[in-house]
């Protein structure tokens, strides 16, 4: 069975970075994190009503589909969400059931912060502290808890820098392996 990757965490932990880098690598990537769409479970081909609330997801319905989506030139599927999508541990539960690895990658609030900043400052945008926390203060406090801990991958080393791509890929292979 081919692996099926989720990948979740906080803004600016690199979860497109690093989904694209799977994508590279030969993975489906339904990139459903994205700032451009409202609808964006419904842009790819998923119920309307998950745009509108996380918690109708129907989590064996989203990994049917993705298995029926998966063809023999793909290695995998990977899954991005956006910071505002906050899985339960009990969603994470059935989604492993399912044969699906949860990534929850983490880190800390000063080096996921000074990631966005960077990358919407590359975008030649300003950056709005105050939104950055809103946004995504459920999700550190919700995602903090022990429960998560056998999802979450540290996203940064000790002094703020990221892994390189080669090891991101191979921490990941490893985990889907286990």
């Amino acid at each position: 069975m081919k692996p099926i990757l989720f990948i979740l965490g906080p803004s600016g932990v690199g979860k497109s970075h690093v989904s694209k880098d799977l994508q590279r690598n030969g993975f489906l990537h339904v990139h459903i994190d994205t700032d451009r769409a409202t609808r964006n479970f419904a842009a790819n081909g998923f119920p309307r009503e998950w745009d509108d609330d996380f918690q109708n997801v129907n989590v064996a319905y989203l990994v049917a589909v993705l298995r029926d989506r998966l063809n023999t030139e793909h290695a995998g599927a990977v899954v991005s969400f956006p910071t505002v999508d906050v899985f339960t541990p009990e969603m994470l539960g059935e989604a492993s059931e399912l044969g699906v690895t949860p990534l929850l990658l983490w880190g800390t609030r000063e080096h996921c912060m000074k990631a966005a900043e960077a990358r919407i400052r590359r975008k030649g945008m300003s950056f709005n502290r105050s939104h950055y926390e809103r946004l995504n203060e459920p999700t550190f406090l919700a995602y903090c808890g022990a429960e998560y801990d056998p999802f979450r991958v540290e996203a940064f080393r000790n002094d703020g820098s990221r892994l390189p791509d080669e090891d991101w890929v191979a921490k990941f292979m490893l985990r889907t392996a286990g």
